[in-house]
């Protein structure tokens, strides 16, 4: 595939709504067979300049505008951890202040495509968040605070729970659609289990709990999908469904977050733990959206459909938090 074909179908796809099928929508205004259309999309068949032509005139594309607009070098924002921010407060600080630049575009959506737990749904348990942030200030940053120190559940002060809360109630408003893998909590009771071992926790009590707070997180997760809607287990479930969980056993090995509003597309792309690098230029923004739509068509929805492939997805992993337990319960 070229790639002003794969960018001219990329935008198409970003102009279609959500309930439009991209091949649907070639084939009909080529005359051409379903077949084809998803030949050209996917790249296996050359796509005629007289073809192009037609399919850009209809969506307002401009040809020269695309070959223009493929830079190798695109504008990023970097929120850092290890390099501008000096405490965990600063870090929270610079993602709110994200959070409220997106509010500021209108109606919006996010596709959060993770390797890991996603950062805001954690907060809504303090002593998780806590143990994830204890991990990566002592492991990834080497901040100083932590050094020689173990762990114990009241690490976090007021101020830190009243930012994760914060986080949280943003995450909670934007209607959105999350595709995991099986392998989403290795990662954690890799960490839960490395801190048991070299005796970084205070007592074994703690590290009970961690896999306690760990399973509840994944119950609440399993029936947010099952009701199709995000919601904070103390309040009314909102009237709209607003939660869209897929499946997807190909691990990927960065959190990748695109936020859709009226006025504005970003892309966030997650590095080294905490730090973030995001963009809403036009054509990175494409490329990026187009590989997640992909990623998405071939994912299952295990929301609000597919109850027992939901169960037995959640069911493998909790049964991995009881064997990460048992070991810690058992002293080895």
């Amino acid at each position: 595939m070229t790639k002003i074909q794969k960018l001219l179908f990329n935008t198409i796809q970003t102009q279609l709504p959500s309930y439009s099928v991209l091949e649907n929508e070639v084939a009909k205004l080529l005359k051409i067979g379903l077949s084809d259309a998803f030949e050209l999309v996917r790249g296996q068949k050359k796509l005629e300049l007289s073809a192009a032509i037609r399919l850009a005139n209809h969506f307002g594309i401009s040809l020269n505008q695309l070959e223009e607009n493929t830079p190798t070098i695109m504008p990023f924002q970097y929120i850092g951890f290890d390099y501008n921010v000096h405490q965990l407060e600063d870090y929270f600080r610079l993602v709110l202040a994200e959070f409220q630049k997106v509010d500021m575009f209108g109606a919006k959506k996010m596709v959060y495509v993770a390797s890991e737990l996603p950062l805001f749904s954690i907060f809504q348990f303090p002593e998780l968040a806590a143990f994830k942030l204890f991990f990566w200030g002592k492991t990834v940053y080497h901040l100083p605070e932590f050094k020689n120190k173990r762990f114990d559940v009241n690490f976090l002060n007021d101020e830190l729970v009243a930012y994760g809360e914060t986080m949280w109630e943003a995450y909670l408003k934007f209607p959105s659609t999350e595709i995991w893998s099986s392998n989403i909590v290795n990662d954690v009771l890799t960490q839960i289990y490395f801190f048991w071992k070299y005796r970084i926790f205070k007592n074994k009590k703690d590290a009970i709990l961690i896999c306690d707070k760990l399973a509840q997180l994944l119950d609440h997760v399993e029936m947010q999908a099952r009701v199709g809607k995000k919601f904070h287990p103390q309040r009314k479930l909102p009237q709209e469904e607003n939660y869209s969980l897929y499946y997807n056993d190909v691990s990927v090995s960065n959190n990748t977050i695109w936020v859709q509003s009226t006025n504005r597309n970003i892309i966030f792309v997650s590095q080294n733990a905490l730090n973030y690098l995001t963009t809403d230029n036009d054509i990175f923004v494409m490329q990026m959206s187009g590989w997640v739509r992909q990623l998405q068509q071939n994912s299952i929805k295990i929301s609000s459909t597919n109850d027992q492939l939901r169960r037995n997805f959640f069911l493998q992993m909790k049964g991995n938090i009881d064997f990460i337990k048992q070991e810690i319960q058992a002293g080895r």
